[in-house]
Parts: C-alpha cells; sequence; structure tokens
C-alpha cells in the first residue's frame, strides 16, 4: 500500500513539473513580439484594472469577465513583460494536468487517471492557445480543480466546509473568466431545487451540491452588481449576447453560423453583399443595451424567417465545436485535420461512455451524475451560439472524467 502511493505521488510530481517545462518551452517557441487574438483585449482590461477602472466611456463594452484580466493586472503590476505574462499560463495547465488526475483517481485509477491528465495536458487545442494571453489555460484549470473539490466534497462522509469553498471558489473564477458558466450555474441551482423532492436517498449530495453552486454565486455577485451599475439590466454577465445570437442565426446563402468580427461584417465583401454592413452601420454603434436589443430583435426575425437555416446553424456549429470546420468564406486551416485526427477517436471513446453509462445509469454516484448535468447545460447552451473547438475542450477534465469512471467500471465488470 506505501509503495503504491510512494509510485502514485511520484507520478503526479512529473505529470506536474513535466507540463509546467513543456509548456514553458512551448511558450519561449511560440513568443512574438505582438499581440494575436484576443491578447489585446484581455491587455487593455488588465491595464483598466491596474489603474482603477475596469471599462471606459470610449469602451462600454463588458465582453468578458474580469477573472483573467485581474491574473494579468497582478503581474503588471510587477512590470512583467510579455513573455513573463504568457508564460504564466504554464503554471495553469501544470495544475490543470494535476488537478485531472487527481480527480479521476478515485474512481478510475491512476492508468486512467494519467490518460485523462496526458490528454489535457497534450491536446492540440490547449498547446496552440496557452502559449498566449488567452482564457483557454485558467479556464482548464478551474474546470479540472473544481471536478477534483467538488467530487470530493459530495463524496465526503461529512460537511467539509473547506473543500466546499474550494470548489465554490474554482466554479466562481471560471464563471469570471468564462461567463457563460454564470448560466450553468443558475441552471444547475434551479435543477438542484427540483430533484431534491424526488431524489430523497441523494438529498445530501444534492444539498452540498447546491452549497457549492449558491457560494460560487455569490462569489460573482460583486461582478453582477457592477454589470447592472453600468448596464441597467439584472443578472448581466456579458454585454455581447446579442452579437453572438446575430451570427448564429444569420442564414444568408453561403453563411452557417459562424460568427464574425465588427471588421468582417463591414469590409468582407460577402457580408457586405449579404447586408451586414448596413445594418451594423444602423445598429451597432448605438449604445450598448439598445444595440443588443436591436441585434437580439435581429436575431429573433431570422429565427421566424428561416428555422430550417437555423437548424441548419446549429448542426454546423457542433463541427466547430469539435473540429473546427464548417466556416463561412474562409478557408479551413490545417488545425482541422488535426483535430480530426485527435479529437474523433476521443469523441467515439466519449460515445461509448456515454452508452454505457446510460445502461447503468443507477449505478454512477451521484456527484458524477451532477457533474454530467453541468456539462451537458454548457454544451446544450454553448451549441446554441458561434462556437469554437477551444470551448469544448475546456470542459474535457469533466469529460475525461465521466468517461473514464463509466469505461474503467464497465471493463472491470467484463473482466470479472
Amino acid at each position: 500500500m506505501l509503495e503504491a502511493k510512494t509510485t502514485t505521488r511520484r507520478l503526479e510530481f512529473l505529470l506536474l513539473g513535466g507540463t509546467l517545462l513543456f509548456y514553458i518551452a512551448v511558450t519561449l517557441l511560440s513568443h512574438r513580439p505582438d499581440l494575436i487574438w484576443d491578447e489585446g483585449r484581455y491587455l487593455w482590461f488588465a491595464k483598466n484594472l491596474t489603474q482603477g477602472s475596469y471599462i471606459t466611456p470610449e469602451k462600454p463594452d463588458l465582453i468578458n469577465g474580469p477573472g483573467y484580466p485581474l491574473v494579468l493586472a497582478g503581474l503588471l503590476m510587477v512590470k512583467t513583460p510579455l513573455l513573463g505574462l504568457r508564460m504564466f499560463n504554464a503554471v495553469f495547465m501544470a495544475l490543470a494536468a494535476w488537478f485531472s488526475f487527481r480527480s479521476v483517481l478515485p474512481y478510475a485509477g491512476k492508468r486512467w487517471a494519467l490518460g485523462v491528465a496526458l490528454v489535457t495536458a497534450l491536446h492540440p487545442s490547449l498547446v496552440r492557445t496557452a502559449p498566449f494571453l488567452m482564457t483557454e489555460a485558467l479556464a482548464v484549470c478551474c474546470i479540472a480543480g473544481f471536478a477534483w473539490a467538488f467530487t470530493a466534497a459530495l463524496r465526503a462522509e461529512k460537511w467539509n466546509w473547506l473543500v466546499i469553498l474550494a470548489a465554490a471558489f474554482a466554479l466562481a473564477w471560471l464563471t469570471l473568466s468564462r461567463v457563460f458558466f454564470g448560466n450553468v450555474i443558475m441552471a444547475s441551482m434551479g435543477f438542484l431545487v427540483l430533484f431534491l423532492p424526488f431524489w430523497k436517498s441523494q438529498r445530501t449530495a444534492l444539498l452540498r451540491a447546491f452549497a457549492v453552486l449558491a457560494l460560487a454565486f455569490a462569489m460573482c455577485a460583486p461582478w453582477l452588481a457592477y454589470t447592472k451599475a453600468k448596464t441597467g439590466d439584472t443578472l448581466c454577465w456579458s454585454t455581447n449576447g446579442g452579437e453572438l445570437l446575430y451570427w448564429a442565426t444569420s442564414t444568408h446563402e453561403g453563411e452557417n453560423g459562424h460568427w464574425f468580427s465588427e471588421e468582417d461584417a463591414q469590409n468582407k465583401p460577402e457580408l457586405v453583399a449579404n447586408g451586414h454592413r448596413d445594418f451594423y452601420k444602423a445598429n451597432y454603434y448605438l449604445p450598448v443595451k439598445e444595440r443588443e436589443a436591436a441585434l437580439k430583435k435581429k436575431a429573433l426575425e431570422n429565427i421566424r424567417a428561416n428555422p430550417k437555416g437555423v437548424l441548419k446553424n446549429w448542426l454546423c456549429n457542433w463541427g466547430r465545436l469539435i473540429f473546427g470546420f464548417p466556416r463561412s468564406y474562409q478557408a479551413e486551416e490545417l488545425i482541422m485535420l488535426v483535430l480530426v485526427a485527435v479529437n474523433g477517436p476521443l469523441l467515439l471513446v466519449v460515445l461509448v461512455a456515454v452508452f454505457g453509462g446510460l445502461k447503468n445509469w443507477h449505478r454512477i454516484p451521484p456527484e458524477l451524475l451532477l457533474l454530467t448535468l453541468m456539462l451537458f447545460i454548457y454544451l446544450g447552451g454553448t451549441s446554441l451560439l458561434p462556437g469554437l473547438p477551444r470551448y469544448t475542450v475546456v470542459v474535457w477534465p469533466w469529460i475525461g472524467l465521466g468517461m473514464a469512471a463509466v469505461l474503467a467500471r464497465h471493463l472491470r465488470l467484463r473482466l470479472e
């Protein structure tokens, strides 16, 4: 027993240290002096925080929460250069791999735990984005940390408020980094309230889960108070939902729900021909609240005008979430082939686990069922908006945990 524990600890140390060194090396090799993707936006918010504000009158959009900018702001205050800012994501990736391992270990053993952790550490979507100022590294770290703390809190013999607080903190920080999880928290709390009168055998687990979610929501309350003060809307997690719905429901010839930037909408010839430039000029530069209302109104008009086209966009979005295609008016990238080669087999294994889990759902621990509920809420909600593979990969620790728990038990039963 002692030897097994020693071996496991050694494996954890190698996983943690190896992932850290790997991402330091990848960041050094990928480093460039200019900002790419969303780096400029996160850095702008971070610089604002160092000056005592978050948004400015010139740029009043609350596109993303302060979770990642707070990290960057702390580093900026000690004069960390761009390379150092980017390299800090290596810490998050190392923790994500370790948390993934620890969460799977009690349910499936160290081999499955190592497999899930290695996918977390080496998935091409994360290797591609983690060396830059993007939220994926922090998000996957919070996702994995939440899985570990949440499952530990629910399966403990007694209420462990320290672990419950740890799970709530991970979920809150995740939500402030990826604000869509605010909707996951609220929807999950609603389901738990519905389950309480009927799932009496697991009432303790349900109450602990509700405590975690309620505490996470409370930790996000200052952000909601800030957005209400700036927009006047209650429970406003961000101010770009209308824009996302606009593109998700656009069914012009050649479009399939893929998102385009403000610049694309007004300069890309195909989009100009489809009338997007005229719509943007008339509505995009209105005050934020009015702009959101106009975009959401147009999205509803699109749904009523062509529901089959919107359904096609939704199906295409699943392809984008998993494999990165199809996209509208853009050539497909080489990364698509890599994602097909990696995510294709993973998808097949996950589907096998889902089939096995449905057949034996009553044998699955309640904490894993509740985590699966949160996963389905997230994926279902995300599928309604323009998606990218990096939106899916961040919840891999939840997917991998459920997959490993089901398949490890199934294979063990077959061997017996």
